[in-house]
């Protein structure tokens, strides 16, 4: 090797080990607004739905709606178009059961989706299905039990209904076919339920941000009687957004991991 060559390679592995290397991308989490309880109210919807959807529209922030199945028995035309308006922004409607309801049995105190026979879950599952075909031609893919609260019945019940593809907050360990969008008690907008506050949302987005995907739950219904609770909410959006986060739905975020 020529002493040309030899300098010009000495620099080369000079220049090599002194450079700075790449700088890893941090990762982001998707984000799914896993907002709950729509029904009709007031003519329409609760003033509370409209102005998170205004506030999200302006922010450019997508996200998603719990439909409660028996507001379609209730609601007119003007509730249908409603949310055939917010299907066609990009909203994902999902069921929430049918009656956001407390059956009682012998006395005793159940929920729609926990300690309720497989024949009346199923009818309440259904029944929602079906009125969101008819009233406002979207099939449903998602589901969430109101309260959260499923059992065994609700895995069997589910499990006949092939187009429920996506299974929100499932908290037993029941088998169930369907794809699981597991909640992470930690990163919610309320603490506790109905109240937003967004220092609490912080510590546990710092906590959890490495994960691929946080589904956050939250009440709209809730928020606008108290600007306290409303500023909360609107900064927990906002801190997002500062911190580069996809906003996704169930079904767009599955359809990515396939």
């Amino acid at each position: 090797m020529t002493l040309r060559a030899s300098l010009f390679l000495l620099i080369a592995v000079i220049l090599l080990g002194c450079s700075t290397p790449p700088k890893s991308i941090e990762h982001k989490p998707q984000v799914i607004l896993k907002l709950d309880d729509l029904g009709y109210e007031e003519g329409l919807v609760h003033p509370g739905w409209q102005k998170v959807v205004d506030f999200l529209n302006e922010e450019k922030v997508i996200g998603t709606i719990g439909l409660i199945g028996d507001s379609f028995l209730e609601g007119d035309s003007a509730y249908f178009q409603w949310i055939k308006d917010r299907h066609e922004e990009g909203y994902e409607i999902w069921n929430h059961g049918f009656c956001h309801c407390k059956p009682m049995v012998d006395s005793v105190e159940h929920r729609e989706f926990r300690g309720m026979s497989f024949g009346y879950q199923l009818n309440q599952v259904q029944q929602t299905q079906q009125l969101a075909k008819e009233k406002v031609g979207i099939t449903l893919t998602s589901f969430g039990a109101p309260y959260n609260s499923t059992d065994s019945a609700t895995a069997a019940a589910l499990a006949q209904i092939p187009e429920l593809t996506i299974w929100m907050y499932k908290e037993t360990t029941f088998p169930t076919e369907k794809t699981i969008l597991p909640r992470i008690p930690e990163v919610n907008i309320e603490y506790p339920v109905h109240v937003p506050d967004v220092d609490q949302f912080k510590a546990g987005y710092a906590q959890f941000k490495s994960e691929p995907v946080l589904i956050i739950q939250g009440h709209p219904r809730s928020w606008t009687e108290d600007s306290i609770r409303w500023d909360n909410f609107t900064a927990i959006v906002h801190f997002l957004k500062s911190e580069g986060v996809t906003f996704t739905t169930p079904q767009a975020y599955v359809r990515g991991m396939k």
